[in-house]
């Protein structure tokens, strides 16, 4: 397995950084020097700290939180998470509260100190030494504040986006914690997704939250301050200015209610969305093969469609909000001075750019951080709600299922009753009791859907009792029906917690027919497999999870028909070695479908529709005269005799899917000279590295991703409202500053003459005032909206595009990328591109242009400025060159190490029994802690290493002020009043905006990294166009006749040849079985056919070359039954006809044809029940039936089996047997075989080897020619059965081929049996 944890990681710096390291983030320093060298890779991270660790962290919430439940259960009230939140981290939280109170505090007194400045300008005496002295003081304590300010406030955000992290971790803990603990019943109310989405959203929340918490109570309290300091300076005239904020609160708050539900509605769509796009590439195999692609995409649309409109319509909100941020100052500061000036006082530069200051310090709490506080804390009580309800849900009640005190195992059950659904009135099980002692082996057999993995799961004790007992003692290992791999080594698989022996693992292997499969991959057990086990074939899942449960040595073993997915000697290998003498002391509970092994058994119970039909031994049953055949049946079946003359027998199930590397098991193959060159099946590439981009974002990504949204002619509308916005902006300040110092001019002017005060004409002044607010206000909101507009339309067509050629892409495509990996695309990344890419990229606009301004004015007011800008500039930008090298390689490295979380997640989802039979949550527990600690590493780097930079900024910002603040002081002669207030009020607003428009910029460039992503795959490498200008007739086609004309076939280009020159012609209406061990090319043939890749060669079907007309007209026209049976999230009408081709009389009659109906129409909506996620409430066997049904409604000439035998019992097995013959009898049919006796009556055989054709002739002239590679597979089943097989051929090969003869001539239209008995010693004597 994974190391748990890796002691050799680096220890954190932080653990003994001194103080002023601390303050300034000087501990990260060797980091950013590794980061300027090369790319960063997982090992340069530094180790977690100790307190952050995910299991402190998760064990220490979850103690809080079962105290609240006990205490909940106790007062009989419901559980509050948010009361177990605060009680655990409220000490640590209040202390961060003080630093806010001092910063904001600081925040405040600046303006005071800015007006007394600019006052030493409007009082100017250049005698006046003291004055000017004190003016320097002032001016040292505003640059003294300015850098306080900066430090404290980096810490403050450090610490608070820390406990961020922490209650993250800790939320996440405990619902992995949770995931493994609930019961089925829970499992029904929830899906995998929405889990990932509790641990990939949800808990996202709380990261935000913490940092704006405090302000909703630092807001207001700063707001009254501001009040009083600015009612000292300016009177009533600052009420009508703190007006405009208080109305502006209300306002932003409804914008927020507004928002989140629109949020809720969109999360809504969005989970469907995502369900869907994964059900779309979980299954894209099917797809493509039934050419089902359109309905999928119109699917999507809609989808998409509605979750647009919807995100259209917050994101405008959130335009307004961010626009009325930018406006709201302007207004305020309009307000107030209307007020004062009409109330008939006289404006001075002082007081406006105090006030200007003062406003805008207050305005940044009271206007963003407020509403914002108020917006997060609603998400996340949502989000809270979200995960309390989750971890509320029903958890399984732990089976005491261990040793009695006499050491005696055993499983015995008493008169058992359960439902799986509370509200169905059939029960699952009902009345069964048996018991089974060490030693004994009990079969369960029975029709597909009888309850026998149900059985399997009451005394795994996921199937909670209605009424009776079970009482299991002794350790349990449990065998899935679908075999479960989670990613690591095929070894860590195997072991699963429990230490290496060699011995055991050895003997282990060697029962479960692994040692030759192991031998070919190339790292031998080592082998990592990668996501959903990419490496291993079906069978070898198969096979390493028997492994895993016999390494376990439990002391009962429950097998959910292990043996179905390996081929018949494999399968006996394993029955014979694995079963019945490695677990002969063991308590075994065999399901199966396989009857040969019933012998073996110590007792065999019957099941049909969760009741017990017959118990006993195989003698018993064959005493009374039981034939298992017919048990099997539907009861109006008659019991075939062994020597049918009709149909071949079926009693046997001899050949199922083997493994896809295994040449035969361990067994010497079947050719006695060596296995030619090892072939593979399905050759898969290893999973590649997920590409990490590197360097910078192109200009070509922000064209592509802009005209996406709009054609030229509104971007530049959109660039030209823009400039238009920001010049009115800084024009209105202007005309303050220009008013105030008319003012004063006239002021000094008439002093001299002693006369009163003028007034300036009000109404020029104040008209072009108010003209320039409404300009100002105009274009802030038409230019927000525009933005809007524009990027949400961009990620829209974007989406559209990558979904497209997603659906076009080859399959080989799919193999090569991991599930997650795609998924991640259209979830995460398209969810950046929705969400937050708009709004950063509105507010780095904003914030940009206002920089520019800040400078500019300040360049305008003191031009020798512009010396230490440069230096500053430089400064900043090797700074920025610095800091983003290191910084995206974090940001990649924590969406890297994210991953690993989810895919845990969920596959672990997948293997929950498994899991929790063999007792390893609390392994699989260490492991998700050490993959949230990984990414915590990468976490707590990305915000240190922020920190890091937004101190240094703020350091240059503080210069600046310094700069401006002294350089005004010794210019003093030449400046007036009102240009010093203008340019130092604006160089102290530089202070928080610069960083933030530096973060900004970096936060866009990565989001522009989703924006790559998403592009990235809107131009994949396509499969053959759908349609192509050749259509075939609509008739085509109507023999069915394939010609094979030495067709080459690899995977991928640079793949080895899985088919080599294959040459075959097979007729109109023929039956072919195609035969071959694992890895011969017998899948790969269909592949070619579907051109699922692209064959060299010919293949034509009636006088078509298939590489000539679109994929869909090809693929629509052949159909295949294939061998995972695939059905959608949707109605059960969706899934038979997606695209509303047929009547409903039809779909009916096609249920009806296989035995369905009676089970569709039980469901509450018939045929639109919707199916659970991926159609997980119909059994196996029951979804094969569907994929039939599926194939007659398309009365397709050309019908292909894929082995879909493999995991279903006989009943149905020859029920789908007896609609192939019926129901195709016209049709070309191509079966790929796993028993032997499915296709004994075929027209034809072809025997496959290592991608070749070597035999292809009748199965009687084949079994004739005792040399033949099919004689020899025939001869493996055993004598009785080779020559039951070889007397059905015979029968199949005379009534096929001589009742011809006679009827050619006009003499004996029917052929007696005497005829065919004269003839059969003709044919022997030949």
């Amino acid at each position: 397995m994974l190391p748990v944890y890796e002691e050799v990681k680096k220890a954190n710096p932080l653990q003994n950084a001194n103080l002023c390291s601390r303050v300034f983030f000087c501990w990260l320093n060797p980091l950013f020097k590794i980061g300027h060298k090369r790319r960063l890779e997982e090992d340069d991270m530094y180790s977690v700290l100790p307190e952050d660790r995910s299991k402190h962290l998760g064990e220490e919430l979850q103690r809080y939180w079962d105290k609240e439940v006990s205490r909940a259960e106790k007062d009989s009230q419901k559980p509050s998470l948010t009361k177990a939140i605060i009680k655990c981290y409220w000490k640590s939280y209040l202390i961060l509260g003080i630093f806010t109170l001092v910063e904001e505090s600081i925040r405040i007194t600046q303006p005071v100190f800015l007006g007394k400045i600019i006052s030493y300008f409007e009082n100017y005496d250049p005698a006046d030494a003291a004055a000017l002295q004190k003016a320097y003081i002032y001016a040292a304590m505003l640059t003294l504040c300015t850098l306080a300010l900066a430090v404290l406030h980096h810490l403050y955000f450090y610490h608070v986006q820390c406990a961020g992290m922490r209650l993250r971790v800790a939320m996440c803990h405990m619902i992995y914690r949770k995931a493994l603990r609930l019961s089925n019943v829970a499992m029904g109310k929830t899906t995998t997704g929405q889990i990932v989405n509790l641990l990939s959203n949800d808990v996202n929340k709380f990261d935000q939250v913490t940092i704006f918490l405090h302000f909703l109570w630092v807001g207001p309290l700063e707001a009254i301050a501001v009040t009083v300091l600015l009612w000292m300076d300016i009177g009533i005239a600052c009420l009508a200015g703190m007006a405009v904020l208080i109305i502006l609160l209300p306002l932003q708050s409804c914008f927020g209610k507004l928002f989140s539900s629109l949020r809720s509605k969109t999360a809504a769509f969005t989970d469907a969305r995502i369900r869907t796009m994964n059900e779309v590439i979980t299954g894209i195999r099917i797809i493509k093969m039934y050419a089902w692609e359109k309905s999928f995409a119109d699917l999507i649309t809609n989808l998409r469609r509605k979750e647009i409109s919807k995100i259209l319509r917050s994101s405008y909100l959130r335009g307004m909000n961010l626009a009325s941020f930018f406006v709201a100052s302007k207004v305020i500061v309009f307000m107030t001075f209307t007020v004062y000036v009409l109330l008939g006082n006289v404006i001075t530069a002082s007081r406006v750019f105090v006030a200007v200051a003062l406003y805008g310090a207050v305005q940044l709490t009271v206007t963003l951080f407020f509403p914002v506080a108020i917006e997060k804390v609603s998400e996340s009580i949502v989000s809270i709600r979200r995960i309390k309800d989750f971890l509320l849900l029903d958890e399984i009640t732990q089976p005491g299922a261990q040793l009695p005190s006499d050491g005696k195992t055993i499983v015995h059950v008493q008169d058992f009753t359960a439902f799986w659904d509370k509200a169905s009135e059939t029960p699952t099980l009902q009345g069964l009791s048996f018991t089974v002692r060490p030693g004994e082996l009990l079969a369960v057999v029975g029709p597909v859907g009888a309850g026998k993995s149900s059985l399997l799961s009451a005394v795994l004790g996921e199937l909670p009792p209605r009424q009776g007992v079970v009482t299991v003692h002794g350790r349990v290992a449990y065998v899935s029906q679908q075999p479960w791999v989670f990613s690591g080594t095929v070894r860590s698989n195997i072991l699963f917690g429990k230490k290496y022996e060699k011995e055991r693992y050895e003997r282990v292997i060697k029962a479960c027919a692994l040692k030759k499969d192991l031998e070919l991959l190339e790292d031998g057990d080592l082998t990592v497999i990668g996501d959903r086990g990419a490496t291993l074939s079906g069978g070898q899942k198969a096979r390493v999870n028997l492994a895993r449960a016999v390494y376990q040595d439990a002391d009962v073993y429950l097998l959910d028909d292990p043996l179905s997915a390996v081929d018949a000697e494999v399968g006996r290998h394993l029955f014979q070695l694995c079963i019945c003498q490695t677990l002969h002391e063991k308590i075994t509970i065999l399901v199966t479908h396989q009857l040969q092994y019933l012998k073996a058994a110590s007792q065999i119970l019957i099941l049909k529709e969760g009741k017990m039909v017959q118990k006993g031994t195989y003698t018993e049953f064959l005493r009374s005269g039981v034939d298992f055949g017919s048990l099997l049946k539907k009861e109006n079946e008659e019991a075939e005799q062994a020597s049918t003359s009709e149909s071949p027998s079926l009693r046997h199930r001899t050949f199922s899917e083997s493994s896809v590397w295994s040449q035969q098991s361990s067994r010497p193959s079947l050719k006695d000279g060596a296995p030619e060159s090892q072939s593979n099946e399905n050759v898969q590439a290893t999973v590649p590295e997920e590409s990490r981009s590197e360097g910078k974002i192109g200009l070509k990504a922000y064209r592509n991703y802009f005209t996406a949204g709009a054609n030229w002619f509104i971007l530049i509308i959109l660039v030209l409202m823009n400039i238009a916005a920001q010049v009115t902006y800084v024009l209105q300040d202007w005309w303050l500053s220009y008013w105030a110092n008319q003012q004063s001019a006239l002021n000094t002017t008439v002093n001299g003459n002693g006369n009163v005060t003028e007034k300036l004409d009000l109404h020029w002044y104040l008209g072009i005032y108010s003209g320039l607010t409404v300009a100002t206000v105009t274009f802030g909101f038409a230019r927000s909206l525009l933005v809007f507009y524009v990027l949400v339309h961009s990620s829209q067509t974007l989406h559209n595009k990558m979904f497209e050629s997603i659906l076009k892409a080859p399959v080989l495509f799919f193999d090569r990328n991991p599930i997650g990996r795609i998924l991640n695309r259209f979830s995460k990344d398209i969810g950046h591109m929705d969400d937050l890419l708009p709004l950063t990229y509105l507010d780095f606009i904003q914030t940009f242009l206002q920089m520019i301004a800040v400078v500019s004015v300040a360049v305008a007011v003191i031009p020798w400025v512009a010396i230490p800008l440069v230096v500053l500039g430089i400064l900043f930008f090797f700074l920025r060159g610095y800091f983003l090298q290191t910084s995206r390689d974090i940001k990649r490295l924590e969406s890297t190490t994210r991953s690993p979380v989810f895919s845990h997640l969920s596959s672990s989802l997948q293997g929950l029994w498994t899991i929790r039979a063999c007792k390893t949550e609390e392994r699989f527990q260490e492991l998700f802690d050490a993959h949230q600690d990984l990414h915590s590493e990468a976490w707590f780097l990305f915000l240190t290493t922020s920190r890091w930079f937004a101190v240094r900024l703020d350091a240059i910002c503080a210069i600046f002020v310094t700069v401006v603040a002294f350089g005004s002081l010794i210019l003093s002669k030449t400046l007036d009043a009102g240009q010093v207030g203008l340019a130092l009020s604006y160089a102290l607003s530089l202070m928080g905006m610069f960083q933030w428009c530096v973060r900004q910029s970096a936060e866009v460039e990565n989001m522009m990294i989703s924006v790559e992503r998403v592009m990235e795959y809107t131009d994949l490498e396509k499969e053959a166009p759908w349609e192509s200008p050749k259509r075939p007739p609509p008739a085509w086609p109507h023999e069915g006749v394939i010609v094979f004309d030495n067709v080459n076939f690899t995977y991928s280009l640079d793949g080895p040849l899985v088919l080599k020159h294959l040459t075959a012609l097979i007729k109109a209406r023929e039956k072919v079985g195609i035969v071959g061990r694992t890895g011969a090319g017998k899948s790969s043939l269909i592949s070619a056919l579907f051109r699922l890749s692209e064959p060299e060669g010919r293949i034509w079907i009636d006088k078509i070359l298939t590489t000539e007309i679109g994929l869909h007209d090809l693929r629509k026209k052949m159909s295949i039954i294939p061998q995972e049976p695939v059905l959608f999230t949707g109605t059960m009408r969706k899934n038979l006809d997606p695209f509303n081709e047929h009547t409903d009389e039809e779909l009916w009659n096609a249920l009806k044809e296989v035995q369905l109906k009676e089970a569709i129409e039980e469901l509450p909506g018939k045929m639109d029940t919707e199916l659970a996620e991926s159609g997980s409430n119909f059994s196996v066997g029951q979804r094969q039936l569907v994929c039939l049904a599926r194939a007659i409604l398309r009365k397709n000439r050309i019908l292909i089996i894929d082995e879909a035998t493999a995991n279903v019992d006989l009943r149905t097995d020859e029920l789908i047997q007896k609609k192939i013959r019926e129901k195709f009898a016209q049709c070309t049919v191509l079966t790929i075989a796993h028993r032997l006796n499915t296709i004994i009556d075929s027209d034809k055989i072809m025997v496959l080897d290592s991608g070749r054709l070597k035999e292809y002739d009748e199965p009687y002239v084949l079994l004739q020619n005792t040399e033949s590679l099919f004689y020899k597979m025939v001869q493996q089943l055993g004598k009785a059965e080779a020559a039951a097989l070889t007397e059905t051929a015979k029968q199949v090969y005379f009534r096929r081929n001589y009742p011809d003869i006679t009827q050619n001539g006009p003499v004996v239209v029917n052929a007696s049996n005497g005829q065919t008995s004269a003839l059969a010693i003709f044919e022997t004597s030949l």
